[in-house]
C-alpha cells in the first residue's frame, strides 16, 4: 500500500535523526507489523541502524523516494508532474492542482484584454490562467465576483456601470479550485481600481471594505434594495454572522458600508447575490468616499 506524507515523515525523521527508540504508536505499529521494522519493547520500539536502513531502502523501492536526496517536506513546494520526478506519487504534491490560477471574462459582448492581445469568450465562460503568465491588463476597472454561479452567469445580471468603468476586467473571487490568496495577489500588483460584486451581507460588506483599491461596491439603489431585502432577505444568515461581524461593522467609518449596514440591521436580514440573476432590478456603483477613490485611483 501506498505510504501517506505522516508515515513518510514520521520514518524520514526516525532515519534521519538515527533513533534508537521510538514510541509504538499507529504509525510505528504499522511498519512493525508489515516490514518487521524494530523490535518492541513495551510501548516503545527499538530501531538499529540495520532497522533505519531497511526502512530507507524500503521507502526508495516502493514509493520512489530517496530519502538521502529528497525530503518530505520538499513535496509541499511542488506540482505533480514535479513531485513525480521525486516520488512514483503524484498525489504527495504539495501545491494543488490550480495553484496560483484565476478566472478571468468580461461583460457580454466586449473583448478580453490582457498582455496586449483581445480575445472573444462566450457570455458564459471564462478564461482559466496562471498569475505568472498575467504581463498586462487593457481594462479600465476589476470587477471582482463573489459566487461562482453569478460569475458564470453574468449576463443574466443588469448592471449600470459609470463610463470610465464600463470595460471591467471580470474576476472570480475564488473558491476551493481558485484561491482568494492568488486574487489578492493579483489585487496587489495592478493599479486598477476595484469594484465588488458580492452578496450584501454582513461579511461580504467587510470583504468589500477590505480589497485593495475598492472603490465601490454593486448594490440596487437604497430605497430599491430595502424592498428586496424585505422581499427575500435571509434572515438565518444574518443571524449567523452576526456575533462574528457586528463589531467591525459598528466600527467603520465608510458612508455605504454604514448605510448597507444600517439597512441589514433593521430588517435583520442579508441578500443573496443569486438573487439578482435574471431579476427586474439593476445594480448600480455605490462608491465609496470621493478621498478613498482618489487614493485608489
Amino acid at each position: 500500500m501506498a505510504l501517506n506524507k505522516t508515515l513518510l515523515r514520521v520514518a524520514e525523521n526516525a532515519i534521519k535523526a538515527k533513533h534508537g527508540l521510538v514510541p509504538l504508536n499507529k504509525s510505528w505499529q504499522f511498519f512493525h507489523a508489515e516490514y518487521a521494522i524494530g523490535l518492541a519493547q513495551g510501548t516503545k520500539l527499538k530501531l538499529t541502524e540495520q532497522d533505519r536502513a531497511k526502512l530507507q531502502e524500503m521507502i526508495r523501492l516502493e514509493e520512489g523516494i530517496n530519502l538521502q536526496h529528497t525530503s518530505v517536506a520538499d513535496f509541499a513546494n511542488m506540482h505533480r508532474e514535479q513531485a513525480l520526478a521525486h516520488g512514483s506519487d503524484e498525489k504527495l504534491a504539495g501545491k494543488k492542482v490550480k495553484d496560483q490560477r484565476l478566472a478571468f471574462k468580461v461583460l457580454a459582448g466586449q473583448h478580453l484584454k490582457i498582455n496586449q492581445q483581445h480575445y472573444y469568450l462566450p457570455a458564459n465562460g471564462h478564461m482559466d490562467m496562471c498569475l505568472d503568465q498575467l504581463e498586462s491588463i487593457e481594462h479600465n476597472c476589476i470587477l471582482m465576483i463573489e459566487n461562482y454561479r453569478c460569475f458564470d452567469q453574468l449576463q443574466q445580471i443588469k448592471l449600470k456601470l459609470p463610463a470610465q468603468y464600463n470595460q471591467p476586467l471580470v474576476v472570480y473571487r475564488g473558491d476551493n479550485y481558485y484561491s482568494e490568496k492568488t486574487l489578492r495577489q493579483l489585487l496587489q500588483l495592478t493599479a486598477l481600481p476595484v469594484i465588488a460584486l458580492l452578496d450584501i451581507d454582513l461579511t461580504s460588506l467587510l470583504i468589500a471594505s477590505s480589497l485593495p483599491r475598492a472603490i465601490g461596491l454593486m448594490c440596487a439603489s437604497l430605497p430599491e434594495f430595502e424592498v428586496l431585502l424585505q422581499e427575500k432577505g435571509n434572515a438565518k444568515l444574518y443571524a449567523k454572522q452576526l456575533p462574528a461581524c457586528r463589531q467591525a461593522l459598528n466600527a467603520s467609518d465608510e458612508p455605504v458600508i454604514k448605510a448597507l449596514w444600517a439597512l441589514l440591521r433593521k430588517h435583520q436580514k442579508v441578500w443573496v447575490q443569486e438573487h439578482d440573476l435574471g431579476a427586474a432590478h439593476a445594480l448600480e456603483l455605490m462608491g465609496f468616499n470621493a478621498r478613498r477613490q482618489r487614493e485608489c485611483e
